[in-house]
């Protein structure tokens, strides 16, 4: 999501696959503004169908695919350039962004007259930096910070291990990272062992790796694709028949990490990999300015796209406004729209183009 191929030609079905996911991303959170309070209603089984069965794979797609570039042998990764460039740069963007949405709010509070606002609204400006995630997008930026400093020691298993090396790795991220985890969350209870350090995006970036550099045979494709669209159907039917039959709603099954989330992740990048790769009819698109464009603009139109969320709520203008099955998907498409335009303007601008987008 982050890192450019050092190549002269780029990754077609990565460049396609980051654009689609960042849309995901932001059609996602514009279902979840009233996923939680339409309950029952004819929005609520639309913004279900998205948020909870459709676009479930996005997030981890984007840890997949910087993972296939930073952990290449190819990918020259130097601790100098590790620690003068990729990690400054993040850091900047995050402060950045974390002191605009921090100064925006108590902003508006005023502007609004909303709420009073206390010396308690401008100090977590800095506090929510070390303490808390300063806006609720912004956690992947510390997700992915985080994974960056561990990849100097990744690219050392990276560079020596063996395709059932890999394979045996994410049997246990599935395992011990996944499964365990869900079960104790969900049920209440405490399995005594279990490997915590699995626990973490660190596997679905290796797992981009792995499943950028081998090919699944046909069979095995078959059966992730089965997987995957099982998957899809029983997220909608568990998450609908528990709303309805509970009136409130749960993520234990859904969330990024867990193992339906992973395994349907993993179906979508092979699916991609595979339909655009090996489809000539997608050679034309090779290298192609624009696709590479919004593909490079894709942090930042994550990092900016909550802008425009906070201004349709300020306009009332919601799933609820006219159709869900239309408007989620127009709504998304406006604030991805809007969010391009800012980090283009933006990438005009010096200094800030090298650090915040």
């Amino acid at each position: 999501m982050i890192e450019k191929k050092i190549e002269k030609d780029r990754i077609l079905y990565a460049d396609i696959l980051r654009t689609f996911s960042i849309y995901a991303v932001l059609m996602m959170h514009v279902c979840g503004a009233r996923w939680y309070s339409t309950i029952g209603t004819s929005e609520w089984y639309v913004l279900n169908t998205y948020n909870m069965t459709m676009l479930r794979w996005c997030v981890p797609v984007f840890f997949m695919l910087s993972g296939m570039i930073i952990l290449d042998p190819k990918y020259n990764l130097t601790f100098k350039k590790l620690y003068t460039k990729s990690l400054p740069r993040l850091v900047i963007a995050l402060v950045f962004w974390a002191i605009v949405y921090r100064t925006l709010s108590p902003t508006m509070s005023i502007l609004l007259d909303l709420k009073e606002v206390t010396i308690d609204d401008w100090k977590k400006i800095y506090l929510g930096l070390i303490f808390d995630i300063p806006w609720h997008h912004l956690w992947f930026m510390y997700a992915i910070i985080s994974i960056y400093i561990l990849s100097p020691l990744i690219r050392i298993f990276t560079a020596h291990a063996e395709k059932k090396h890999y394979v045996y790795f994410l049997i246990l991220y599935l395992i011990f990272g996944a499964i365990i985890p869900k079960i104790n969350a969900a049920y209440n209870v405490h399995i005594t062992f279990g490997i915590n350090e699995l626990y973490s995006y660190t596997g679905y970036f290796i797992a981009g790796y792995f499943f950028a550099k081998y090919d699944l045979s046909l069979l095995q494709r078959r059966i992730l694709y089965a997987a995957g669209i099982f998957i899809v159907v029983w997220m909608l039917a568990w998450s609908t028949y528990s709303a309805i039959t509970e009136s409130a709603l749960s993520t234990h099954y859904f969330e990024n990490i867990s193992p339906l989330t992973m395994i349907l992740a993993y179906s979508v990048f092979v699916f991609a990999k595979n339909l655009i790769s090996n489809n000539s009819k997608f050679d034309k698109l090779k290298n192609n300015k624009y696709i590479t464009l919004l593909a490079n603009c894709s942090l930042g139109i994550y990092l900016v796209h909550d802008l425009f969320n906070i201004l349709l709520g300020l306009l009332d203008i919601n799933t609820g406004t006219f159709p869900a099955i239309i408007s989620a998907p127009l709504l998304a498409l406006f604030v991805y729209l809007c969010s391009l335009g800012v980090v283009l303007i933006i990438r005009k601008i010096p200094v800030l183009n090298k650090w915040i987008v």
